[in-house]
C-alpha cells in the first residue's frame, strides 16, 4: 500500500509540473494535459498494485518453501538416525551396601 500511494503521489507531482509548464497554452490543451496526467497516474497506480500483489505472492511462496524445508530436514534427520535421544530417567543405581557382617579378629 505504501508503494501504491508513493507512486500515485509521484505521478500527480509530475503531472502537476507538466501542467504548470504548459500554463501559457490554450484551455483545451490543459484539459488534454490533465487527461494525460490522469492516465499516467492510473497506469502508475495499476503498476504499483501489480507489484504489491507480486510481492505478496513471493512472500507466501517463501513461507511455504520454509515450511517444506523444515519438514524435509526433519525427515532427513529421522532417516539418518539422528533423531533426538531419549533422556535418562535420572535415577542413580543404588550403591552396593557395605557388608557389615564381617567380624574383626
Amino acid at each position: 500500500m505504501k508503494r501504491l500511494s508513493l507512486l500515485a503521489v509521484a505521478a500527480l507531482l509530475i503531472a502537476g509540473a507538466q501542467a504548470h509548464a504548459q500554463g501559457g497554452t490554450k484551455a483545451d490543451s490543459s484539459k488534454k494535459a490533465a487527461k494525460t496526467a490522469a492516465k499516467t497516474a492510473d497506469k502508475a497506480a495499476a503498476a504499483a498494485k501489480s507489484d504489491a500483489k507480486t510481492a505478496d505472492k513471493a512472500a507466501a511462496a517463501a513461507k511455504s518453501d520454509a515450511k517444506t524445508a523444515t519438514k524435509a530436514a526433519a525427515k532427513a534427520d529421522s532417516a539418518a538416525g539422528t533423531a533426538p535421544k531419549k533422556k535418562s530417567s535420572g535415577k542413580k543405581k543404588a550403591a552396593a551396601k557395605k557388608d557389615t557382617t564381617v567380624k574383626k579378629p
